[in-house]
């Protein structure tokens, strides 16, 4: 049996968040057989499960990484403005499509009027969402506070993506989810999220 190297044994000596800080968010800094020794470290020890996901919580919260990432990430803050500013060009787009609407169609069948009516504010939602995401990665809000759409690996969302994107949009309570969460409705079905734009 080979003698274990002196470094090792002084991991034994460690804390408990010290040696999850090794098996966890540092691994990469250390050798397989040191890794090997903080977790059998830590089953000796006999933490409970509860002690062990505090400790795991613990030692993501301090990691330089998981802070960048998430100070990356858009607030819900940033969305609501995001929200506000692409409501009020959205009524814009809708009140200049019905003035237009307006002047060429002209029926007393109120019944077709509403059909009509909800279906073009439908396809403008669709249109003003999807077209900005798709070829821009952002809408008028995302222009003025500085975010983009990106996909969870980062990159930009392909035409599928956007669609299930501006669909979920239309899901009842899609807006006040993102006031909950920094992913709403439709980033989580759509496997996207609104992210800071990169200078």
């Amino acid at each position: 049996m080979s003698k274990e190297k002196p470094y090792l044994s002084q991991l034994k000596k460690c804390s408990d968040k010290e040696l999850v800080k090794i098996v966890t968010v540092e691994v990469h800094k250390y050798e397989p057989e040191a890794v090997q020794v903080a977790e059998d470290e830590l089953s000796r020890r006999n933490i409970s499960k509860l002690q062990m996901a505090n400790l795991v919580k613990d030692v993501a919260q301090d990691n330089d990484a998981v802070k960048e990432i998430q100070d990356y990430v858009s607030s819900s803050g940033v969305r609501f403005v995001n929200f506000s500013i692409d409501f009020i060009v959205f009524l814009l787009l809708v009140l200049i499509a019905s003035l237009a609407l307006d002047s060429v169609f002209v029926t007393s069948n109120n019944d077709l009027l509403m059909a009509i009516g909800y279906g073009m504010i439908i396809l403008i939602f669709l249109a003003y969402y999807g077209l900005s995401e798709y070829f821009f990665q952002k809408t008028a809000g995302k222009y003025v506070t500085k975010t983009i759409v990106v996909t969870e690996q980062g990159n930009k969302p392909d035409g599928k993506t956007i669609l299930i994107r501006s669909l979920c949009r239309l899901i009842p309570f899609d807006r006040l989810s993102y006031l909950v969460t920094k992913n709403g409705f439709h980033d989580r079905f759509s496997n996207t999220r609104v992210v800071k734009e990169q200078e």
